[in-house]
């Protein structure tokens, strides 16, 4: 019947439903060699302390009249006031007994205080260390994966930081001479450049972002392993309250199956303290799109900047859960309105929501467009003729 329990066990829709709902599978499996550990030294304990009943046919007096470890034990080891494994009321300290010989059987650690006796007690010893290596060999080889599996996001920060060391050793040697400004030479300086990639895998472990890719399937390689429509619906879940955030790209205007299209294109990007983010088609930057704010603080700007007065005068700040770009996304190519920056001042993350995606939701809904989108666009056309350039 015990040899049955696993399988019953493995077959209950209760347990399979719990298993399923850990977050982490490797903490999981800790708790279960730990468990079968503990039973395997139950079942041990029990046989070894029966194996005594066997022999003196009673736990009272018949222990100190026939042969058997408990009384090999009792003669040497027991004083006055001691644990007292004789007796019929004595139960736990029996069992307290043949636990501390079954753990110390199974770990192999074998102190020796509690050894057998008789010639059967000496057959059944060899047998359960046996028995007890095997287990612990199975117990030990578990609980190494198990470790490794906890410490998987530490190691890949550690590969990722050895990675950049080795970046970091290969780059020049700065030239300050050749720096046509004091900005330009705090970018591109060698030394300050390497403090602030460093800081910013920090920041990354710190978030749990140890992807080299920022697309969904870079953050979450599982997504991968699904079907296609498996992976649109598990970006789409992902990524549905930042979506919920641009009004045209919102359930009130798109159905699940048009949403998880636009998310599949949807890209998580980090940027350190310091960093400008530009929001054209030039090959500097990343293209236009939306900006979700995820986390972070960020200063942001509408057009074209060209002095530091007209800056100051026109940026504004954006934070978690603001979106940047609803409306310029819209615009045609060359328009001066189309452009933008984002300025990061802390540490920031966002989803970033390209043009293509957008202009193909639209195209496919036209009443997104028509209730929603044409608004949006035509508030951006001409907010700079009010003055208006706040997110839109």
């Amino acid at each position: 019947r015990l040899a049955r329990v696993p399988y019953f066990l493995r077959s209950s829709d209760f347990v399979v439903q719990f298993q399923q709902n850990q977050k982490s599978q490797a903490k999981l499996a800790l708790v279960k060699y730990t468990f079968l550990l503990i039973v395997a030294s139950h079942l041990l304990a029990c046989s070894w302390c029966f194996l005594a009943f066997v022999q003196a046919g009673n736990f009272g007096d018949g222990l100190l009249e026939r042969n058997n470890w408990i009384l090999f034990w009792y003669n040497n080891n027991y004083e006055e006031g001691m644990i007292n494994p004789i007796g019929e009321g004595q139960n736990l300290d029996r069992y307290i007994l043949s636990m501390f010989w079954s753990i110390q059987t199974i770990t192999s650690i074998g102190y020796g205080n509690i050894s057998p006796f008789t010639r059967l007690e000496w057959w059944f010893g060899s047998i359960f260390m046996l028995l007890s290596g095997v287990l612990w060999a199975y117990i030990i080889g578990s609980l190494v994966g198990v470790a490794a599996a906890l410490q998987v996001e530490n190691e890949l920060h550690r590969n990722r930081i050895d990675e950049v060391n080795v970046m970091i050793s290969q780059f020049a040697k700065s030239d300050p001479t050749k720096a046509n400004y004091a900005c330009e030479q705090e970018m591109y300086d060698t030394d300050i450049f390497a403090k602030r990639l460093k800081k910013f895998i920090r920041s990354q472990k710190l978030t749990h972002k140890l992807s080299a890719t920022n697309d969904m399937s870079g953050s979450f390689p599982v997504i991968n392993s699904l079907s296609p429509e498996m992976q649109r619906v598990s970006c789409f879940m992902l990524v549905r309250e930042h979506l919920e955030l641009v009004p045209y790209l919102s359930s009130r205007f798109l159905n699940m199956h048009e949403r998880s299209r636009v998310a599949k294109e949807c890209m998580v990007l980090d940027f350190p303290p310091g960093e400008t983010i530009r929001m054209s088609e030039d090959d500097s930057s990343i293209g236009r799109g939306i900006f979700v704010m995820i986390r972070g603080t960020a200063f942001a700007t509408h057009g074209v900047v060209k002095s530091f007065s007209q800056r100051r005068r026109k940026a504004f700040v954006i934070t978690a859960g603001q979106v940047f770009g609803a409306g310029e996304v819209l615009l045609s190519e060359g328009n001066v309105q189309s452009e933008g920056r984002i300025e990061v001042i802390s540490f920031t993350r966002v989803l970033f929501i390209p043009r293509r995606a957008v202009l193909a939701a639209l195209e496919r809904n036209q009443k997104a467009w028509k209730d929603c989108a044409r608004w949006k666009y035509l508030l951006a056309t001409t907010s700079h003729l009010n003055g208006n350039d706040k997110a839109t």
